[in-house]
Order: C-alpha cells, then structure tokens, then sequence
C-alpha cells in the first residue's frame, strides 16, 4: 500500500510540473538562469520571486527574508534582473498584517513582532538601496493590505529619497484603489520621497467577494470588468503625468491598457526607454505584448516564480486560473506573433 501510495504521489506530482511548467521557471535559483537567459534574448528583462506564501513561523519569516536579500544580491551582479520581490506575508503572520488593518490594539508581544516584521522589511531595502536594484512588495488581501501599506510608504520615505527604490502594489480592481494611489502621492509630494508603484489590475477576486458576502460588508472589488479596466487606465495615465516623483511598473496582460500607456508616453514625450516606466507581465501568459513592447523599445520585465513545487501551487493556480480567463485571447496572441514574424523577416532582408 506504501508503495502504491508513493507511486500516485510521483504521478500527482509529475502532473503538476507538466501543468504548471509554463508559469515557473523551476525549483531553485540555479534552474531558472536559463529562463532569464531565454527572456533576454528578446530584449525582456526578468524579476525573481521565491514564491513562498503564508508562511507561519518566525523561523521561515527570517529565512524568507534573508532569501529575499540572496535574490537583491543576485540581481546586482545579473545584467538582465534590475528588481526583486517579495510578500508581506513572507515577512509575517497575516493575522498580525489583519489586527492591524483592523485598528486593534496590539499586545506587548505582538508589538515586538510587528517590530520585526519592519526589521525584516528594512534589510531588505537596505541591500536594495546598496546595490541599486529595485524592490517590489506584492500586494495582499484588502482585509490586511492597509496595513502593509502602512509600512511600506514609511519604508519609501527613508529609502526613495533620490530614485524610486522601494515598490507598493495598487490593485486596482479594488474600487478605492485610485484614491490610495493619489493619498500615497499625496504623502510622498509633502514629505519629498519619490512614489515607487507597481500597478496591478488584482489576484484575489473571488476570495474577497465571498469573505464580503459571508460577513454581509460591501464587496471591496469593482462590479464590473468595464469598472476595473477604468480604475486601471486612470491609474496609468495619472502616474504618467506625475513621473517627477513617481516610477511605475504596468503589470498587465490587457492590449488596450498597454496601447494606452505608450500612447500617453508618446503625447507626454516620455522616451519608451525611461528608467520611470516599466510594462510586466506574467512568466507564461501574454508573451506577444512583452515581445513587441520590447522590440519597440520600451522596458519589458517578465515575473519569473521559483521555488518548491509543492509550496508554488497557491501561486501557480492563481496563475492558471488567469491564464483560462483570457484564453480567449490566443487567436489573436497567433495572430500577431505571425504579423511579427512576418514584419522581422520582411526587415532582416532588408538588411
């Protein structure tokens, strides 16, 4: 029986790796420089991510960090790996990030591990700053992210001084996600830091309307697809307008929004290569935008996720649920893949 349940166990896992291949880049730092080598071959830049979410223990908090400050280290000496990222919750409880979105007073000894979790945060940018490589915080849930915000925006202050070095997240399918956005600028305009945004459309949808049914509160999340894309495209184009003191990262696999972007770059005389202005998107998804966005010059970066396989599958299945959702998509990705090829043939013989 032993044997027959280690022999499913090999196929489960076998099976994950086959379905999940396209979105990670494999389980340890070493099997994923060939991805970032591939990935520079078009121009495409790459960030890392030790996709490690929820963890529990003070223990694996500290390791995740210090994983955190192993990739910075890395990055620094990569040609083509100008940002690291990270979680709050890699960093600490959720719990602890959930009391304090709450406005509930902390014990002593919650008071000494939130301490920690800024400590953790803090060496991180430390090494960030020091190397000049760029840190992006993911964003989480809306029932803890203001109070990862919190700390994040004090973090910007100390270490954004001269350049964007420190990244918050805005997901903007969240209904007040562009009023968070122009407060943060806000308080980076008065206190003179410069305003690091990582600007998503989000990755939580479900969850956050089915803990706001189940609690009878008002969905967070926008009602519509149509209102989402609108919070997004605001979005873009007020950092756009705003980049003396804000640097951006468009992480997007929506045509238009990207169309959009360049076509305000273009009106507002930003150069496409901009040191303020980056286009992400996902390791496996929308590689016909990355592609052509960095054919055309214009900073492309790729997420690239590794890490254990078995510790990827929240992440990962994020990732393939968002990969179905704009499958409808893949004609067209054909489409112009084919165009493309076509355009740079047509050019080489020119050439």
């Amino acid at each position: 029986m032993k044997a027959f349940g280690n022999l499913r166990l090999s196929v489960l896992q076998r099976f994950q790796r086959w379905l999940f291949k396209p979105f990670y880049a494999g389980t340890t730092l070493q099997e994923s420089e060939p991805t970032v080598a591939q990935l520079s071959n078009y121009d495409v830049f790459s960030y890392l991510n030790y996709a490690i979410e929820d963890s529990w223990h003070e223990k694996e908090f500290d390791k995740n960090s210090q994983i955190v400050q192993k990739l910075l280290l890395h990055a620094a000496t990569t040609k083509n790996v100008p940002f690291s990222v990270c979680k709050a919750t890699s960093c600490g409880h959720k719990h602890l990030f959930q009391k304090i979105n709450a406005q509930q007073p902390l014990t002593d000894d919650e008071k000494l591990t939130h301490e920690r979790v800024i400590n953790r945060f803090r060496e991180c940018c430390k090494v960030a700053k020091a190397h000049d490589v760029g840190l992006l915080i993911d964003a989480e849930e809306y029932n803890m992210q203001f109070a990862v915000d919190q700390i994040v925006m004090d973090l910007m202050k100390e270490f954004n001084t001269s350049k964007a070095v420190v990244y918050n997240t805005v997901q903007l399918y969240l209904v007040d996600g562009n009023d968070r956005l122009q407060q943060m600028h806000s308080r980076a305009t008065t206190e003179s830091f410069h305003l690091g945004l990582k600007l998503v459309r989000g990755a939580y949808m479900q969850k956050e309307r089915k803990r706001a049914q189940k609690l009878s509160l008002t969905s967070p999340i926008c009602k519509t697809k149509s209102d989402t894309d609108t919070n997004f495209n605001q979005a873009v184009a007020y950092c756009l307008d705003h980049l003396s003191n804000i640097s951006i990262l468009l992480g997007s696999h929506n045509e238009y929004s990207m169309i959009l972007a360049t076509e305000i770059m273009k009106k507002n005389k930003i150069k496409s290569w901009d040191e303020r202005v980056w286009f992400s998107q996902l390791l496996g998804m929308s590689d016909h935008i990355s592609f052509i966005l960095a054919k055309k010059g214009y900073n492309v970066i790729k997420f690239v996720p590794f890490g254990p396989l078995e510790k990827l599958v929240p992440y990962l299945t994020r990732r393939a649920e968002e990969n179905t959702a704009i499958a409808g998509q893949s004609s067209r990705e054909l489409v112009l893949l084919q165009r493309e090829i076509k355009r740079r043939s047509t050019v080489a013989k020119a050439l």
